[in-house]
């Protein structure tokens, strides 16, 4: 069960009163999807994932501006020497990286984005100043978390 803090309602009016990104942070296989994917069932009217730009061709069944918005390295580079990252990285060679402009689509929503990254995902996003409200997701032990990134390499 998910609950959050009574500043984001108001008793008369559901709407959110702050649109602060919530950032799910922890390691590769520690389950930040799973969690984001669980509040977006029950609180979708109220949150909105973000969709990450990479530079990683489409995969299988993945359909663009769903699960990634997929550009060239050449424009991803631009968009980095031009500050429009919240966040960005580099995974396996490949690019990846959430932009301010998505951000603010979803609030222009009315709904609060929710970001998920690792921990250096989340030290550039506190580094940039942006106002957020950060989860951190931890293993219950080290042996789960290597059993979780195993089979999500398998």
């Amino acid at each position: 069960m998910f609950v959050f803090a009574k500043e984001y309602f108001h008793p008369f009016n559901p709407t959110p009163l702050k649109y602060k990104p919530l950032i799910i942070v922890g390691p590769s296989g520690v389950g930040k999807n799973t969690l984001k994917g669980a509040i977006l069932k029950k609180y979708g009217g109220l949150f909105e994932a973000k969709i990450s730009y990479t530079t990683r061709n489409v995969k299988g069944i993945e359909k663009k501006k769903e699960a990634y918005y997929f550009i060239s390295r050449e424009e991803f580079t631009k968009r980095v020497e031009k500050g429009e990252f919240v966040e960005w990285c580099e995974i396996n060679g490949e690019l990846y990286g959430t932009t301010y402009v998505e951000l603010d689509r979803i609030k222009s929503k009315g709904k609060i984005p929710i970001i998920e990254v690792d921990v250096k995902g989340a030290v550039k996003i506190n580094e940039r100043a942006i106002e957020g409200n950060f989860l951190f997701v931890y293993p219950p032990s080290f042996e789960e978390l290597r059993r979780q990134i195993g089979r999500a390499h398998v």
